[in-house]
């Protein structure tokens, strides 16, 4: 049984949504569907949870919603119309309407795109509709309860052979709507896939899956055919995402693969996730390449630091006191350096410099801004010698300089830190050395 979740590019428009029943209908196993919003059907065009944000904002600010609400209402019709679904789709937009006038929480209304979405291709499919709400469960804090929500999942869908289920959003114990952050409709698909204890869950978006480096950095950038969910986490972290990263963690516990394809390529076999490198039965040295800008790397040095107990702890503690997470951590005999994003810790630089001077008393402390940090990820790289340098030659050979180096032990990936401007010249130079030739 396979659970299919398809994105916003998927569902912009009517052709679109032929486009989803063909892929729905060409395999009988895709028995439960979970869908975004409409997206935007061209570069200048509104996502309708865009214009659902807007009608907020303009209500709560007392203006009036008229004219951008009438813009989400003809989005839908256009669809209905142009696909002759017969649906009550006049009084749902007027129940969404009255709703936001009412004073509706901006998640609510947020909400109402998958909402509407769902239970408009519910009637183009005649198929169940099972609204989210019931069963995707978030606590008071607004996190979600994730044994919970597989168990009101459970019980919501399996009256139904086959169900579609709007993605996005839940409700937390007191009934009010609460939603994941953008793109959360991956997690949605997720959770649905895990309750039902699907075989496969499958993400349709507009890219055809994974790519072993950015391709607007590598515009030839090959296709990653299988990975693992390891894998997929080490890119993600590093900016290569196209999968929503919360996503990851309901399948990947329940050792449930992912399949990530394109709605308008259909027939490309995209990228599979496996839950472990043994299911992946071909494996290259490295599986890809991803870079990030905008990292500050603090180094501080102190003699003896060794011999100091409790030196990392209390440099880390003013982080964290400063609600600050750090990213790496390169440590020596008398020297350490912690890697943080610089948007974060640039507004509470001196704080955190003069405190950390008062608790750890560093003999030097320096700050080097403008870093990117890059990762060469594959477990392929396991137990084969002169990985790492063949990776350094091949930055050094194009006059990059490695500023920080981290590795773990488990050797699944290598990441440098580098000057931020020279990140492309990298990623094609790694690339170049371990996938193009």
């Amino acid at each position: 049984m396979i659970v299919a979740k398809f994105g916003g590019s998927s569902l912009a428009n009517a052709i679109a949504w032929q486009q989803v029943r063909a892929i729905v209908q060409l395999d009988r196993e895709r028995c439960y569907l979970v869908l975004s919003a409409p997206g935007k059907r061209s570069a200048a065009d509104d996502k309708v949870t865009d214009l659902l944000y807007r009608c907020h904002d303009l209500h709560k600010t007392g203006e009036n919603i008229t004219s951008v609400f009438e813009r989400i209402a003809e989005r839908y019709r256009d669809i209905a119309q142009a696909l002759q679904i017969e649906s009550d789709l006049e009084t749902w937009l007027e129940e969404e309407r009255q709703a936001i006038l009412g004073g509706a929480s901006r998640a609510y209304t947020a909400s109402r795109g998958e909402y509407l979405c769902a239970r408009l291709f519910a009637a183009y499919m005649q198929w169940p509709f099972v609204d989210a709400a019931l069963g995707v469960c978030f606590d008071m804090d607004g996190l979600t309860d994730y044994e919970r929500t597989n168990t009101q999942l459970g019980k919501a869908l399996a009256p139904h052979a086959k169900a579609i289920v709007p993605g996005f959003y839940g409700c937390n114990p007191e009934g009010e709507i609460c939603t994941f952050s953008r793109g959360g409709s991956d997690v949605t698909g997720a959770l649905v896939a895990c309750a039902m204890n699907a075989d496969l869950y499958e993400n349709w978006t507009d890219v055809t899956g994974f790519r072993s480096a950015d391709p607007r950095i590598v515009p030839d950038a090959s296709f990653i055919a299988h990975m693992t969910y390891r894998e997929l986490r080490e890119l993600s972290y590093m900016g290569a995402s196209v999968l929503h990263e919360d996503a990851v963690f309901p399948v990947r516990r329940a050792g449930i693969p992912t399949s990530l394809r394109n709605t308008f390529n259909p027939l490309h076999p995209g990228t599979m996730i496996h839950y472990s490198a043994a299911s992946v039965t071909k494996k290259p040295l490295v599986t890809g390449i991803a870079g990030q800008k905008g990292y500050s790397l603090i180094s501080l040095e102190k003699d003896m630091m060794n011999n100091e107990l409790g030196f990392g702890r209390k440099v880390l503690q003013v982080f964290e006191d400063y609600g600050i997470n750090f990213e790496h951590l390169p440590t020596g005999i008398d020297g350490m350096c912690v890697v943080v994003l610089t948007e974060s810790f640039k507004p509470k630089r001196e704080a955190i410099l003069e405190r950390i001077m008062e608790v750890a008393a560093p003999d030097v402390i320096n700050v080097q801004e403008h870093l990117a940090m890059v990762a060469t990820v594959g477990t392929g790289m396991r137990r084969h010698l002169g990985i790492a340098a063949r990776l350094f030659t091949s930055l050094v050979e194009q006059g990059i300089n490695i500023i920080t180096i981290s590795q773990l032990p488990s050797e699944l990936s290598i990441i440098v830190g580098i000057d931020e401007e020279q990140l492309s010249d990298a990623i094609l130079a790694i690339y170049d050395t371990f996938v193009r030739t």
